[in-house]
């Protein structure tokens, strides 16, 4: 075990060192923290998993052989995921299997591959994610962070990271900023929202898939639908250049059929997909994934607001 801890350790400061971000914190109580929890709970560290900007993920086996998964962050910051993910009980979400608040512990069953490993297109993962975000909505408002408006936030984001990452991008951050101050003036709380189900955060789980990795703020559905079709840049790029306009055409043939699928707006999943796209290339460029942020910046262009 210590090997892999170890790893996932030095996997940490690796990608501290590659933030833009002070998450120096974080990677210390990771580092102080995940050990001790594995003997606590009596898990062996099997590996740890590659993907996403927080700490390692890691593969665990508990003492009666159940494979599981490990998140360890600071305490606070998986409490909304961890009460979530509870009160789904398993519908749309994976299951938790135990949760300690004060040490940012969550454990949680082992699920399968990716969606975007089983599905490559958008047309093949939309359906997919929709229905499990219909199963997801079901959470009491309660389980999640009180509604404050998702747009502001992103509006703050434009504010924030567009001079420093997007200084290249004029046109396309005032128009971001332009569908962002529409949003926040009609937006409205009606689900719990994941906040991020793109097909990462989908895992195989038997036949069917599950969530992972809640953000869980109070918000309208429209939103976790644009989210669905904020990504697809590799696929929408290669449209683009084989027919002028294509990338658009296909984005707003997901965003109807999609839209209608979980009954809202298509003009309002359309909107919040532009800015989230936008804000997404601005946060990955700070996190370090400076490659990946240009990625969806790029491919906004190829867009109309």
């Amino acid at each position: 075990m210590t090997d892999v801890v170890e790893a996932a350790v030095t996997e940490a400061r690796r990608r501290q060192a590659a933030s833009d971000r002070d998450v120096s914190a974080a990677v210390e109580h990771f580092a102080g923290t995940v050990r001790e929890t594995c003997a606590r709970w009596g898990l062996t560290a099997e590996g740890w998993l590659d993907g996403g900007a927080g700490m390692p993920t890691l593969a665990v086996v508990a003492e009666g052989g159940q494979r599981a998964v490990l998140k360890i962050a600071e305490p606070g910051d998986q409490d909304v995921a961890a009460r979530i993910m509870t009160a789904a009980r398993g519908r749309g979400y994976a299951r938790v299997l135990d949760w300690d608040a004060s040490r940012g512990a969550l454990l949680l069953e082992r699920l399968g591959p990716m969606l975007s490993a089983r599905a490559r297109t958008l047309h093949e993962q939309g359906p997919v994610v929709v229905a499990l975000l219909q199963q997801a909505w079901q959470v009491p408002l309660d389980s999640g962070r009180p509604f404050e408006g998702k747009a502001s936030g992103l509006l703050s984001i434009l504010a924030d990271l567009g001079p420093r990452y997007g200084a290249a991008y004029g046109d396309l951050l005032r128009q971001a900023t332009l569908q962002a101050e529409r949003l926040a003036a009609t937006e409205r709380p009606e689900v719990v929202c994941h906040g991020d189900p793109h097909a990462n955060n989908v895992l195989r789980r038997g036949e069917g898939w599950a969530l992972i990795d809640p953000d869980g703020f109070v918000g309208e559905r429209s939103y976790d639908v644009a989210v669905v079709v904020r990504d697809a840049c590799t696929e929408l790029a290669a449209a683009e250049a084989a027919s002028a306009g294509s990338a658009t055409t296909v984005l707003r043939n997901e965003c109807r059929r999609l839209a209608r699928s979980a009954g809202v707006d298509p003009e309002r999943v359309w909107a919040w997909a532009y800015v989230e796209r936008v804000t997404s290339g601005l946060y990955l460029r700070w996190h370090g994934y400076t490659d990946h942020g240009t990625q969806f910046l790029d491919v906004a262009t190829l867009l109309e607001p």
